[in-house]
C-alpha cells in the first residue's frame, strides 16, 4: 500500500509528463520473498492521456528478467525532483516544521518479456525519443549492422502492461500562496536543480488571486 494524504494526489497529466521526462525508473518486483531491483532507461507509452505500456530493456547477465518470467507482477518507481523546504520561508502565522518536498509516481502492472522484433523496436524508440531532446541528433540508422548484432543478444526486451498508477507530489498544495511564495523564493535561491523543479511545481498550485488562506495547515498535519 503507498500512503497518499489527500492533499499530495495530483492530475494524471501531471503524473505522465513526469514519467515521461524522467524517462529512467526503478523497476521492483518479488519472487518466493526475494525482492528483485533494476535501475533502468524506459519508454512510457501514452494513449488517449492514460499510460498503457512502459517498455524497456535489461542486460541478459541480470537474472531479474527470469524472475520476471517466472513472476509477472512489478511495480515501477518513477522518483522525480525532490528539495528540503525551510519553515524560515514561510510567513509568521503558518506553524508548519521544516519537511521534504518531492514528486513521484508509481506504476504496477504485468510484465512480459518480448521477442527480437519488440526489442528493436524498443532499443530503436529509446534513441529517438532521448535523441530528440538535443538540438542535433546522432542516428541509429548509421550505426554499423555488424555492432547492433553483436550487442542485441545481450540485453532482454520487456513490456509492462500498466494497470494502475498512484502518483504523489508532496508539495504543500495546502498551504497558503504567502507560504508557498516564500517557499518557492527560498528554493530557487538554493541554486540547486531539483529545488528550482519543487519550486516550479509549487508555482503552479498558486491561485490566479495569489491570496489564497492556508488549507488547514493543523488539521492535516494531524493526520499524518
Amino acid at each position: 500500500m503507498f500512503y497518499r494524504p489527500e492533499r499530495t494526489l495530483t492530475t494524471d497529466t501531471a503524473a505522465v509528463d513526469l514519467m515521461s521526462e524522467l524517462g529512467f525508473a526503478l523497476l521492483v518486483s518479488t519472487e518466493n520473498g526475494e525482492l528483485h531491483f533494476s535501475h533502468i532507461p524506459v519508454l512510457v507509452d501514452v494513449k488517449h492521456g492514460a499510460v498503457t505500456h512502459i517498455r524497456g530493456h535489461v542486460a541478459r547477465a541480470n537474472e531479474h528478467w527470469k524472475s520476471l518470467e517466472r513472476q509477472p507482477k512489478a511495480v515501477f518507481v518513477f522518483n522525480g525532483p525532490n528539495a528540503y523546504v525551510s519553515a524560515q520561508w514561510y510567513t509568521k502565522e503558518c506553524p508548519a516544521a521544516p519537511s521534504w518536498s518531492y514528486a513521484v509516481v508509481h506504476a504496477h502492472g504485468d510484465v512480459r518479456l518480448l521477442d527480437r522484433a519488440g526489442l528493436d523496436q524498443v532499443v530503436d524508440d529509446l534513441v529517438r525519443v532521448n535523441e530528440s531532446r538535443f538540438p542535433t541528433q546522432w542516428s541509429i540508422a548509421d550505426y554499423s549492422p555488424q555492432r547492433r548484432a553483436a550487442l542485441m543478444p545481450h540485453i532482454v526486451g520487456f513490456s509492462m502492461a500498466v494497470t494502475r498508477l498512484e502518483p504523489k507530489f508532496n508539495i504543500k498544495r495546502h498551504y497558503s500562496d504567502a507560504d508557498k511564495r516564500g517557499a518557492i523564493a527560498g528554493l530557487i535561491e538554493t541554486g540547486k536543480d531539483d529545488a528550482r523543479q519543487i519550486a516550479g511545481l509549487m508555482a503552479e498550485t498558486l491561485s490566479v488571486q495569489g491570496d489564497r488562506p492556508a488549507n488547514d495547515i493543523l488539521d492535516n498535519y494531524s493526520k499524518g
